[in-house]
């Protein structure tokens, strides 16, 4: 049985004719509605002075074993078949070859070949799979609480939309699987449209509240808690001295952040909750002592590079607006009504 059409279907076939222009095939847009013999899509395609047909047919779910492999239709005659998914081994590719099946994957892998015209492209990709739990039939994604996901969902909420799955996975560094993963569970919830046009947040308070359902700064980065015998002010002002990579979040991030839109943040700083990508080296420039019962909490990430999440230029430098926001919507109590003040004021700026 063929896939039907859900949501990943579009990105792999996005990726598909991508790679084929990289190689100077000239294709013309994918057209879901003809698939012919059981084809998910038919896609013709200029190399060269040749032309031939491309019947594409989607495995979200990745065949495994040349069993798989053989359980397949047929390959067509007077088109070329391509097989289109995240990640094919090589036993499998072999047995696609043997069969007489073009292929593709998210990784590089692609042969495309036909014999009359004469066509041969053959590329490489990865010979091991780089998710495997995403492409051979992982359970749908349950819950926002990941880190990856928390990474996602702050870009869906600075930007307010993406083009495509792919698009987002490589501004926020998470796998294509994962990311298609987190915008399932968000359609399904109603918080981001998907559509040709791409991924749109309608609501990024919503949004933002139903993140904060699963996420939690100390739940899902389980923060090192510690004590400073010198004041929470003077060890910060020893870390700003230090060539350290960090951003404060939590209510003393929310008063700066505040503060660059000329408004004082309603509720007093407490604490100091902390990113690093070093937290030892944090707590060696802070000269902390490890207390369960601390107020200083150093969680560590990886999303502080520019290339990533980044961090907001401001001094001490606090991590970004919604990373921000979701970190007091999800502490509760007084926390909580400070994000959403927050998050009040940077939707009603985005939308203006």
């Amino acid at each position: 049985m063929r896939n039907t059409a859900f949501y990943g279907t579009d990105e792999l076939l996005q990726g598909f004719t991508e790679a084929l222009e990289a190689t100077g095939v000239r294709p013309t847009p994918v057209d879901r509605s003809t698939g012919r013999g059981g084809a998910d899509a038919v896609l013709a395609a200029q190399v060269g002075a040749a032309s031939i047909a491309l019947d594409i047919e989607v495995k979200l779910n990745s065949p495994r074993s040349r069993a798989d492999v053989r359980r397949l239709r047929e390959a067509g005659t007077g088109v070329v078949s391509v097989l289109v998914a995240p990640f094919l081994s090589p036993p499998v590719r072999d047995e696609l070859e043997r069969r007489g099946w073009s292929y593709w994957d998210a990784t590089g892998n692609m042969l495309i070949r036909s014999t009359e015209p004469a066509v041969w492209i053959d590329r490489a990709g990865a010979s091991r799979n780089p998710e495997p739990a995403v492409s051979t039939g992982a359970q749908r994604l349950r819950s926002l609480k990941g880190k990856a996901a928390s990474e996602v969902i702050v870009q869906l909420l600075r930007v307010g939309s993406a083009a495509s799955v792919r698009e987002l996975a490589r501004d926020t560094g998470a796998g294509v699987g994962t990311v298609s993963r987190v915008i399932d569970l968000l359609r399904g919830d109603e918080v981001v449209d998907v559509s040709s046009g791409g991924i749109r947040v309608p609501d990024r308070i919503a949004l933002a509240r139903r993140w904060a359902q699963d996420y939690g700064f100390e739940s899902t980065f389980k923060p090192a808690r510690y004590l400073s015998l010198l004041g929470e002010e003077v060890a910060l002002d020893r870390l700003q001295r230090s060539d350290l990579r960090f951003a404060v979040t939590g209510s003393r991030a929310a008063s700066t952040d505040f503060a660059q839109s000329g408004r004082v943040a309603p509720l007093p700083a407490t604490g100091v909750w902390l990113y690093s990508d070093d937290v030892k080296g944090v707590e060696r420039a802070m000269d902390l002592a490890p207390d369960r019962r601390g107020s200083i909490l150093i969680a560590d990430c990886e999303f502080l590079s520019d290339a990533r999440e980044g961090v907001q230029d401001t001094d001490p430098p606090i991590a970004r607006s919604w990373r921000i926001i979701g970190d007091l919507l999800a502490a509760g109590g007084r926390m909580t009504a400070l994000g959403e003040d927050l998050a009040v004021l940077r939707a009603r700026e985005a939308s203006e």
